[in-house]
């Protein structure tokens, strides 16, 4: 007892081994004997002594708490549950065993019936390892108002208890309460001024509260203290990338680099110089990652990148197209693969592409990129199905009324073009492509003056003016109006020439085709 007390475990052992041979029916020495292997982690060993001793005495609590806790050591969890539900039935108010009988049936994944243990003990007493457990709990189940509750009372209980500071502020975090949140860690650190999850957390925190230099005194202090740790030195690259402090971030990129032989930090160096627009140096790093494995599928995709930033489209489609052999529905590639398909104008192909990004994910974007594309392949009648179901689902769904408004436009449903077209402006008055399309909605429909006063709200200073006064000079035109069409026309010629070529392709002016505006520009 004297060696175990000093613990100099392996001399207990000794001793305890000669009482055995003095008394073999010792159950203090097998259960002492036990307790020394336990701490030395010889667990099957230690099992073997309590085994002995509830052979002598079967209802030892102390002895089945401790079989209980070796048990629990070897993950033999539903074991370890039996032993303690032993010694609760021979002492009810023995708060040790319910505590590890709780702990037992959380990693048995029983986390329902671990709480409810855990809340009889606390309902009698403020048990520390009890709060903490509970705590740890809820926030694993991501209730961090429950956790919050019980963190609260334990360090009411403990205020200097570091371990508790640390979770309530990660739970305070979660709870989008950053200012408690710093008040945690900043607290933990005054009683540990070099605590690593401190000063990390309390980074991580200043990075999202947009207060840079806090950040990056909390990430080089970790960094002072453990230089090569990857996690922060990944934070603090992407806060440096942020504040567009480049070099200094390719100084963090060549400290993971020295310290990893992994691909990871050489593709955050790529990346952050492809993010600084240096597209050679980080084509030339993806080449030396797709040297070493070519299959990566991050360096492929920023290699694709580069070349569409480029305009090599065809090479791109390689890029992505080596990705999408192996991963068929990788969402990036699809999306990029589909977009350089459309540039290269195989609509088709890229329609392909957005249905296989739709069978994953019902995302918008891709949704009215469909609906565009059908249009452009003359599928009108699938494409306004697809805006009508996105103004359905929200009215204020601009682009799908003014597309709807165009699409019945192409196919002559003027009404119906018009009544869109209106939707639109309701929201957007002063939208002159719409308010164009609406007259040439009118136009078409024969409602000459109602085309003509659409016309007139495009002022002089629009990009669409000019077009405006040129479907007006064809409206006065074909109402025999021909001085004023030819008047507005010579207005248009001498401040943009290049409507002599428009006008002189038109039908609507071929008996005029005599008179000088209509010369070609040579």
């Amino acid at each position: 007892n004297y060696y175990f007390s000093c613990n100099h475990l392996d001399n207990a052992i000794k001793f305890y081994d000669a009482a055995l041979v003095k008394n073999p029916q010792s159950y203090l020495a097998l259960s002492n004997k036990g307790l020394c292997l336990f701490r030395l982690s010889r667990f099957d060993d230690a099992l073997t002594c309590y085994n002995k001793a509830l052979g002598i005495y079967k209802n030892l609590p102390e002895v089945i708490f401790m079989k209980g806790r070796v048990m629990l050591k070897k993950k033999e969890y539903n074991e370890a549950i039996s032993e303690f539900y032993k010694i609760i039935k021979l002492e009810p108010t023995n708060t040790k065993a319910k505590f590890y009988l709780a702990k037992s049936l959380l990693k048995s994944g029983n986390k329902d019936g671990a709480i409810k243990i855990l809340e009889t003990i606390i309902a009698s007493e403020n048990h520390h390892d009890s709060l903490l457990l509970l705590g740890k709990t809820y926030f694993e189940l991501g209730k961090f108002s429950a956790a919050w509750q019980y963190l609260d009372t334990l360090l009411k209980k403990s205020p200097n208890f570091i371990e508790g500071h640390i979770l309530m502020g990660n739970t305070l975090s979660h709870l989008e309460n950053s200012n408690d949140a710093i008040i945690h860690f900043t607290k933990v650190l005054e009683m540990s001024p070099n605590h690593l999850e401190a000063h990390i957390n309390l980074g991580k925190i200043h990075m999202g509260l947009d207060n840079p230099n806090q950040a990056l005194s909390h990430f080089d202090k970790v960094l002072e203290i453990s230089p090569n740790h990857k996690t922060v030195l990944g934070y603090k690259i992407d806060l440096l990338q942020k504040t567009e402090k480049l070099d200094d971030a390719l100084n963090c990129c060549q400290v993971l680099l020295e310290s990893s032989n992994d691909l990871e930090p050489l593709l955050k160096k790529g990346i952050l110089l492809y993010n600084f627009e240096k597209d050679n140096d980080a084509l030339n790093i993806f080449n030396e990652i797709l040297s070493k494995n070519e299959s990566n599928q991050t360096a492929l995709l920023f290699k694709g990148k580069i070349f569409m930033k480029r305009g090599e489209l065809h090479e791109a489609i390689l890029a992505f197209r080596t990705i999408t052999k192996t991963d068929p529905f990788n969402q990036s590639a699809l999306e990029d693969i589909a977009e350089v398909s459309f540039k290269l104008g195989d609509y088709e192909k890229s329609l392909e592409y957005y249905n296989k990004l739709l069978e994953q994910s019902n995302m918008e974007k891709w949704v009215e990129r469909k609906a565009g594309l059908l249009s452009i392949l003359g599928r009108y009648d699938e494409s306004a199905l697809i805006h009508t179901s996105l103004v359905k689902g929200d009215d204020a769904k601009v682009r799908s009324l003014e597309e709807l408004g165009r699409i019945h436009y192409i196919l002559n449903n003027h009404e119906k073009a018009i009544e869109f077209f209106d939707k639109v402006l309701c929201r957007e008055p002063m939208n002159s492509k719409v308010i164009l399309n609406k007259s040439m909605a009118y136009f078409s429909s024969s409602r000459y003056e109602k085309a003509i006063f659409c016309l007139e709200q495009i002022l002089s200073n629009d990009p669409f003016y000019f077009h405006a006064q040129y479907q007006k000079a064809r409206i006065q035109k074909i109402l025999g109006n021909v001085k004023q069409s030819l008047d507005i026309l010579s207005r248009i010629t001498k401040s943009n020439p290049d409507f002599k070529i428009v006008i002189s392709q038109d039908l609507v002016f071929d008996d005029l085709k005599d008179i000088e505006i209509f010369e070609k520009k040579e």
